[in-house]
């Protein structure tokens, strides 16, 4: 009886062991999602044809490099600022956080939006897309654009990143702002 129990002992921890590979397996493949790449305070140049076309300010940056889809998480904050072909800025986008999927060119900008241009044109909303090969910037969410002319509400929009050419989806306001110098004149 004594040599039955022996067997039956190793079966069991067999069984645990077994147990703890599954686990450590778990384990290994969820930290496979983890950051590559860590940077805080950081600022990155991107060029197109050995010119400068994006510069990225980053608090916290982290590059995940999955090789199905690599990509890039910003948090507490940026600014991308963005560039004409004589390296002129046009325009600049800030969020508190953002993914830039490599690969595909596009970034989703989260919280606290906001796109102006250099003619001073500002849209603020929750979350905007930038497909970059195409120069697309769209959003389904609750918009407010600024101009020195108006101020315009809606649901959707979309625009190019230097935010000249506009169409909102669905205006539901309108304000226009008082030309101070016509009523100089008058």
């Amino acid at each position: 009886t004594h040599h039955k129990w022996i067997p039956v002992a190793l079966a069991a921890g067999i069984f645990v062991s077994c147990s703890n590979d599954i686990d450590e397996i778990k384990a290994l493949t969820e930290e496979s999602d983890l950051p590559v790449q860590t940077v805080e305070h950081g600022t990155f140049h991107y060029t197109s044809r050995g010119k400068l076309s994006n510069t990225l300010e980053a608090t916290i940056l982290e590059r995940f490099e999955n090789e199905e889809d690599p990509r890039i998480e910003v948090s507490g904050g940026f600014k991308l600022t963005i560039y004409d072909s004589l390296q002129s800025v046009e325009a600049t986008l800030t969020a508190e956080n953002g993914t830039f999927w490599e690969h595909q060119g596009r970034l989703i900008a989260r919280n606290d939006v906001e796109l102006q241009n250099v003619d001073g044109d500002r849209l603020n909303t929750e979350e905007l897309i930038w497909v970059q090969d195409s120069d697309l910037v769209y959003t389904n969410k609750h918009v407010i654009i600024t101009t020195e002319e108006a101020t315009i509400q809606g649901k959707g929009l979309v625009t190019d990143s230097k935010f000249k050419k506009r169409q909102i989806k669905q205006v539901s306001g309108e304000m226009f702002v008082d030309d101070p110098t016509k009523e100089k004149e008058n």
